[in-house]
């Protein structure tokens, strides 16, 4: 009987000090990662957009919708575009960073790099 309340403290110890060491290692990271934070936004100038900056922007996303003039100068201006080189660099680069923020969504969704973990018995 001791050696099985023995195996359960052992394994309940365990629990305890893997799932304190992860939640030492997430505030510490959490912490870094608000430290980085404050530092890009104060010196980039960052600020959320103001009330009358969301107003302007709807308004005239709501006089686009309504104006078929402008939508058809916009339909015009789509089908003139010309792509050129540094058009197709600038989207390889920006789709490029989008699948790598994928991918590593994937990973973190997945929590393995490669293949999905096994979950139930084999046939």
């Amino acid at each position: 009987m001791s050696g099985i309340v023995g195996k359960a403290s052992g394994l309940l110890n365990q629990v305890v000090t893997k799932s304190t060491q992860f939640a030492n290692c997430a505030v510490y990271w959490g912490k870094v990662g608000a430290e980085v934070g404050k530092i890009v936004y104060k010196n980039e100038g960052l600020a959320p957009p103001s009330g009358k900056q969301f107003q302007e922007v709807y308004e005239r996303a709501l006089k686009f919708l309504k104006s078929s003039q402008q939508q058809k100068e916009f339909i015009a201006k789509a089908a003139a575009f010309k792509p050129t080189k540094e058009c197709a660099v600038k989207a390889t680069v920006y789709g490029t960073q989008l699948l790598a923020f994928f991918s590593v969504g994937e990973i973190i969704g997945r929590r393995h790099i490669i293949g999905y973990p096994s979950v139930g018995s084999h046939h």
